[in-house]
């Protein structure tokens, strides 16, 4: 019974990751195209920006959301082999990303119940399939504080929540289930290492590198905990296993740091970790039965079977506020080791009594799953209205069709509205001058400047001094706008129009 409940819960996991995206075309119509999208649509656009990289045959990324263009560098090559899938196949870049994520989504719930089931501790035994479930499915007390105005973490930051990783894209869920698979066999094999361990930590470096950072953490203070309780430290598989990885590492960070758009790039993409009580929030009600069961542990009993476990615990918070730029990045999976700690808590509470804990566990999931609910609702709701950046209007999509076709084949650079601006270079070859927060250089300075420009209240010397900085070859123009400036006929020559886009080429003095 129970092996037969841990595959409904497998097969409802991959179902619930699969069905928002069905809704989403389901309400596509004559008038409004799905993009594929669901959660942080912005940088699902990045990532088929980067997909198009390999849909042109090339291996080397450049910031496709900005108008120069460096030397680049062998970064992002997951997606970057994702686009050369679907050149390969001649198939649609989004239904490539989401073949990819559902086969990501596998790995990971099977890395997810491999590592659960490697934990040897009774309890968790007994209670397998209600712990699998409500940290598959689970989040925290977002849809309460969202009801007083407070926007908590698990509504978007969704490395941390396995059902968010799930629904995000294809390369969290799988790192994470590469970090997983991992975690599972040092937990059952201690040091054993396989042939295949090197390649898989270099695959891990690629898709995820913050599993690398992780995962190594996790390790560390993992023979830390062994040390203390006087047993033998277990070093090598996570040296062969990381060891390619922390290369593949260093290269991605020299490289940025050789290239000055990229150096810049990384120096505006900053994810810091939300306040402490905002982090308690995010990941209550489960996180209160952790602590509990973390004081046990640390006064109590220190059953090393939860040493793998408990490191994690400690690595994910003490990552989460170390001073790094992409701090909150190292909530990978966070949920997964609260979620052990608070169920072996709440049978501690309950005195390992399995009726109250039934009872217990039947009121903490439904409150522990409402966040979720309500993101699906309000993706819903974005469906029926049909709305951007969700959805393409059919003027936006045949504008995108057409510039593909006339005037991106040599990575023009455009100069287009924000929200036009993101879908360009996700759909074309072609560049832009703003359209995206972390990948456009310089994005506030440019957004401020685009904001004037589209609104008409930019000096012409000044117009002038950017058009001679940047290379901009055409100007995408809404007829929601006013017109262009009268006095900028000369400079500019219509080359398309359709219900809602107009395209101007710049002429330019010879």
């Amino acid at each position: 019974m129970s092996q037969k409940t841990s595959r409904v819960i497998v097969l409802l996991g991959l179902i619930l990751s699969l069905l928002p995206f069905l809704a989403g075309l389901l309400f596509q119509d004559e008038h409004h195209i799905y993009s594929g999208l669901l959660l942080n649509p912005s940088d699902g656009y990045s990532y088929l920006a980067k997909m198009q990289i390999g849909v042109r045959g090339e291996w080397i990324f450049h910031l496709p959301y900005t108008p120069q263009e460096g030397p680049g560098a062998y970064l992002f090559l997951f997606y970057i082999l994702l686009g050369h899938i679907a050149r390969i196949l001649n198939l649609q870049p989004i239904f490539v990303f989401h073949l990819a994520r559902m086969i990501a989504a596998a790995v990971f719930i099977c890395g997810l119940n491999a590592f659960l089931r490697s934990i040897q501790v009774k309890w968790l035994e007994t209670t397998h399939n209600y712990l699998f479930a409500v940290i598959l499915f689970g989040s925290g007390l977002g849809w309460l504080a969202g009801l007083l105005g407070v926007f908590t973490m698990d509504f978007w930051v969704a490395e941390a929540y396995p059902f968010l990783t799930l629904i995000a894209n294809p390369h969290f869920p799988l790192g994470s289930g590469l970090l997983l698979l991992f975690l599972s066999r040092y937990q059952q094999e201690g040091g054993r290492v396989h042939w295949y361990d090197p390649f898989l930590g270099a695959a891990l470096g690629i898709i995820l590198p913050f599993g690398v950072v992780v995962g190594v953490t996790v390790s560390v203070i993992y023979n830390l905990l062994l040390l203390i309780q006087r047993q033998t430290i277990q070093w090598k598989l996570p040296l062969v296993y990381f060891l390619p990885s922390g290369i593949v590492l260093i290269y991605q960070y020299a490289a940025i740091l050789s290239d000055p758009l990229l150096a810049e790039w990384n120096n505006q993409n900053q994810t810091p970790t939300p306040s402490l009580p905002m982090v308690l929030i995010s990941f209550a009600p489960l996180i209160l039965l952790a602590l509990i069961e973390l004081i046990f542990w640390v006064f109590k009993d220190r059953d090393s079977n939860l040493n793998l476990t408990v490191a994690w615990f400690i690595s994910g918070i003490g990552l989460a506020y170390f001073p790094f730029a992409l701090q909150r990045r190292f909530l990978l999976g966070w949920l997964i080791p609260v979620g052990i700690l608070a169920i072996i808590g709440l049978g501690k509470v309950v005195n390992y009594q399995m009726p109250k804990f039934r009872k217990w566990f039947w009121f903490i999931l439904p409150v522990s799953v409402l966040t979720n609910l309500f993101l699906l609702l309000g993706a819903w709701q974005a469906f029926v209205q049909n709305q951007s950046p969700l959805y393409l209007t059919q003027s936006e999509h045949i504008a995108l069709k057409w510039m593909q076709q006339e005037i991106c084949d040599k990575r023009s650079v455009i100069l287009a509205p924000e929200n036009f601006g993101l879908l360009i270079p996700a759909h074309t070859n072609c560049r832009v001058v703003y359209g995206h927060p972390f990948e456009t250089i310089h994005a506030e300075e440019t957004l401020r400047w685009l904001d004037l420009f589209y609104n008409k209240r930019i000096e012409d010397d000044l117009l002038d001094q950017f058009f001679e900085q940047y290379p901009v070859g055409y100007i995408v123009w809404t007829k929601s706008l006013d017109t262009p400036p009268a006095g900028w006929s000369q400079k500019l020559s219509l080359v398309y129009e359709n219900e809602q886009i107009l395209i101007y080429q710049m002429r330019r003095n010879s």
